[in-house]
């Protein structure tokens, strides 16, 4: 792979985490609607939960890409890094619907 070809792939790997981060910061900012009010205390502790996470993986997304715009890491390392971050968001997005369809909300 040539250096413009690795720096367009790095551009791109940033451009997936910005898009990805914004999704995060909607979900965060969804959470505080009345759909997600706790009809229990089991329901309480797991929108506690999923607050924590996804406050937890947008510091880490900010954080990542603060490390690729100093280009800290190398390209194979960081598509692993971005990777990781996005699976733990398709996860943490997962459970949100879960509690959702638990809680007899609309998503």
């Amino acid at each position: 792979m040539t250096t413009v070809g690795a720096i367009k792939d790095l551009d791109q790997l940033v451009v997936r985490l910005e898009r990805n981060h914004r999704c995060v910061l909607r979900q965060i900012n969804k959470m505080n609607s009345y759909r997600f009010e706790p009809k229990d205390y089991e329901c309480f502790i797991r929108l506690r939960d999923l607050r924590l996470s996804l406050k937890q993986l947008s510091q880490d997304q900010m954080n990542l890409f603060d490390q690729l715009q100093r280009n800290t890491y190398q390209f194979n390392e960081a598509t692993e890094l971005v990777e990781e971050v996005l699976q733990r968001f398709k996860k943490i997005e997962g459970e949100l619907a879960s509690y959702l369809l638990d809680t007899k909300g609309y998503y």
